[in-house]
C-alpha cells in the first residue's frame, strides 16, 4: 500500500499548538477502500477499548498507564492537545471507553495464577474499579459513556480506576483472542474456546458503535499465547510436553494464527479500515519505538536482534527478554502482536508499536493521540 499522510498533530505535540490534520491513502489497491480526502469537518465518535496485560509483572506498568489515562481522555474529548486550555482539535463528540484483561482462562485445565481456568475474565468488559487509586469505586458500569459537554474529569477518573486492573491475572496472556472476543458480534462466524461466540452485541452489546473511529490500545509485557488447541495449557500433557512457560513458543502450530484477528478486526470496520487503530504498549526495545506513528518501520522491528525469540541461556525455563529495565523487571518480544500491527496498516488501519520499557508512557501516549485525530472524522470537505 503506497500512502502519502499530511501529519501535523505530532509536530504540535512537541510545539505546543495543533491543526488538523488531513491522511490521504492515495493507493491503498484493491480490494481496500481508499479513505476520503480534504479537511475534516467534524469529528467521529471514539470506541476506545484497553486490553490490559493484568499478570502478575505487570504493578508498575500499569501506574504508568494510571499516569496518562486522564490526559488521554481530556485530550480527545476537548480537543486540547497541549494543555493550555485553548482547543487545538475537533474534540470527540462522544466517547466509549471500555477496558478488557489478558485472562483468558486456560482450556480447563488448573495452572499457577490462573484463578478461573474454563474462560478467565473472556473478553467481556471489565467493571472492577481499583480501591487502592484515591478516589475509585469499587464497580463501574460496563464502559465509560462520554458526552460533549459533559464532566470530563470524573470521566477519566472513572476509566483509570477500571484500567489500572490489578496483577493477580492469569500469567498465560491471550492478549489478540480477548480483544477479538470483546468485539465480534454473536453473529460472526468467528468462534472462540469450546465453540463459543463473541460478546460484542451480547455481554458487551452498547459499546462499539456502527459510525466510531475504533482504537484498540494493548499493554503488554508479553507475547500473545491464543491456543488453538488448549492441550497446550495441561500440565500433564503428553502431546505438548515440556515447560508450560514455554510451550506457545515451542509448539506454534497450537496458537492461532495472526491473520485471525487482522481479518477479524479488519471486519469491523470493512467499507472504512481507516477507522479502525490498533496499537501496542508491548515489549519492543525502547530505542524502535517511533514517535510519529506513521513512520514505523515493522520488518525492521521484526529483524531486530533483540526480537528474535530464543530460550534464555540464564535461565532456560523463559525466552530471553526483548527488554530489561532495572526497577521495572522485563519485557518479552511481542512478535505475533507487532505482525498484526503490520498487516492492519497494510490494509488500510493504522497500526502502532511503542515499547512498554520506558518509565514514562507519554511518548506512546503521543503516538497513539494523533492516530486517533488523525482518523476520527465523520465528515470532510469535498
Amino acid at each position: 500500500m503506497l500512502a502519502v499522510r499530511v501529519t501535523l498533530i505530532a509536530a504540535a505535540l512537541a510545539l505546543g499548538a495543533c491543526t488538523r490534520s488531513t491522511t490521504l491513502i492515495v493507493d491503498a489497491g484493491p480490494p481496500f477502500p481508499t479513505r476520503p480526502t480534504g479537511m475534516c469537518l467534524a469529528a467521529a465518535p471514539i470506541d476506545l477499548l484497553f486490553m490490559i496485560d493484568n499478570s502478575g509483572s505487570m504493578v508498575e506498568e500499569q501506574a504508568s498507564l494510571g499516569a496518562q489515562l486522564p490526559r488521554l481522555f481530556t485530550v480527545l474529548a476537548t480537543g486540547d492537545v497541549d494543555g493550555d486550555g485553548v482547543q487545538e482539535a475537533l474534540p470527540a463528540p462522544s466517547i466509549h471507553a471500555g477496558v478488557i484483561t489478558s485472562d483468558m482462562g486456560t482450556g480447563g485445565f488448573v495452572v499457577p495464577t490462573c484463578a478461573e481456568p474454563n474462560f478467565g475474565d473472556d473478553g467481556i468488559l471489565h467493571t472492577r474499579g481499583n480501591t487502592a487509586r484515591a478516589g475509585c469505586n469499587p464497580t463501574y458500569p460496563p464502559f465509560v459513556d462520554f458526552t460533549a459537554g459533559g464532566n470530563v474529569a470524573q470521566a477519566s477518573n472513572d476509566f483509570a480506576c477500571v484500567a489500572v486492573a490489578g496483577s493477580g491475572g492469569c500469567g498465560f496472556e491471550q492478549q489478540l483472542d480477548a480483544v477479538l472476543k470483546a468485539l465480534t458480534p454473536s453473529t460472526s462466524e468467528i468462534r472462540f474456546a469450546t465453540g463459543t461466540s463473541g460478546h460484542g452485541d451480547l455481554e458487551n452489546s452498547g459499546f462499539l458503535r456502527p459510525d466510531s473511529l475504533l482504537a484498540i490500545v494493548l499493554v503488554t509485557d508479553e507475547e500473545d499465547c491464543s491456543v488453538a488447541d488448549p492441550e497446550l495449557f495441561n500440565p500433564d500433557s503428553s502431546i505438548y510436553p515440556g515447560d508450560l512457560n514455554l510451550r506457545c513458543f515451542q509448539y506454534p502450530s497450537a496458537v492461532l494464527p495472526t491473520s485471525r484477528y487482522v481479518d477479524g478486526l479488519i471486519a469491523l470496520r470493512a467499507a472504512r479500515p481507516w477507522m479502525l487503530t490498533f496499537a501496542a504498549i508491548t515489549g519492543i526495545p525502547a530505542r524502535l519505538s517511533m514517535g510519529d506513528p506513521y513512520a514505523i518501520d515493522y520488518d525492521a522491528i521484526l529483524a531486530d536482534p533483540e526480537m528474535q525469540e530464543q530460550i534464555d541461556p540464564a535461565m532456560p525455563t523463559r525466552l530471553t527478554p526483548s527488554c530489561n529495565v532495572p526497577g521495572r523487571g522485563v519485557a518479552f518480544a511481542p512478535r505475533r502482536i507487532v505482525t498484526v500491527a503490520r498487516d492492519l496498516s497494510a490494509r488500510g488501519a493504522t497500526g502502532i508499536v511503542q515499547s512498554i520499557c520506558q518509565e514514562d508512557f507519554k511518548p506512546a501516549f503521543n503516538a497513539l493521540i494523533v492516530a486517533i485525530l488523525d482518523n476520527a472524522c465523520a465528515r470532510y470537505a469535498e
